[in-house]
């Protein structure tokens, strides 16, 4: 008999449902967060709960049931070390819903489905920035005169290598490449000729239209 068995099947296949709830859950223990449709929030919820629960007993067998369902060796072990002692003195209540308004185009109910109790990233205020830069300028200011002594070594190498190198002087050219260069100009001449010729004809002809 299927009594109290009934859940939502979020509009998919079996296994297409299966795989979306299993990467929600394990972006949610990633990000602490997620936001996604409320029909589909409070199925995740089902999912993330029971691994958090599971994660309270910290054993090998524990560890090999949440693999199979995660299939993630990294995320197992982030659940386990870091998500699992922040609930330590809770039993149940792991997750929160939070209503957002409807999506635009579709109108489905938005929400918010996150960790009741949050691991706190430290984040450094301006002055301790500021304290962080100024000890990392002096450090700075100190590779900036060896750099400034090293370069004229470079200019005198760089100039020493240049005496080195022989520069081959021009010669003049020979009387075949004169003779070649007389009738590439002569050839050039006579294009030029030709399209002067070729210009005079046309308008003879348009003159003979015109008549």
């Amino acid at each position: 008999m299927r009594h109290r068995k009934r859940r939502s099947k979020l509009s998919m296949m079996h296994s297409r449902r299966k795989a979306t709830i299993i990467n929600m859950a394990s972006s949610l223990l990633k990000h602490q967060k997620i936001e996604t449709i409320h029909a589909r929030a409070k199925e995740v919820r089902r999912l993330a709960e029971k691994l958090i629960t599971l994660s309270k007993t910290d054993t090998v067998a524990a560890r090999r049931r949440a693999y199979r369902i995660l299939n993630d060796r990294d995320l197992v072990g982030k659940l386990f070390k870091e998500i699992a002692p922040l609930f330590k003195d809770r039993t149940s209540g792991f997750t929160r819903i939070i209503q957002l308004g409807f999506r635009r185009g579709d109108g489905a109910q938005m929400a918010i489905l996150e960790l009741t109790e949050k691991k706190i990233t430290e984040k450094l205020p301006r002055k301790k920035k500021e304290k962080a830069k100024a000890e990392a300028a002096p450090e700075a200011m100190k590779a900036a005169p060896k750099a400034a002594h090293d370069e004229p070594k470079k200019a005198d190498e760089d100039k020493k290598e240049e005496s080195r190198i022989k520069h081959i002087p021009k010669s003049k050219p020979g009387f075949e490449e004169e003779k070649r260069a007389e009738k590439a100009k002569s050839e050039d001449r006579k294009i030029a000729d030709q399209k002067g010729f070729m210009k005079n004809i046309r308008g003879l002809f348009r003159k003979r239209g015109d008549r």
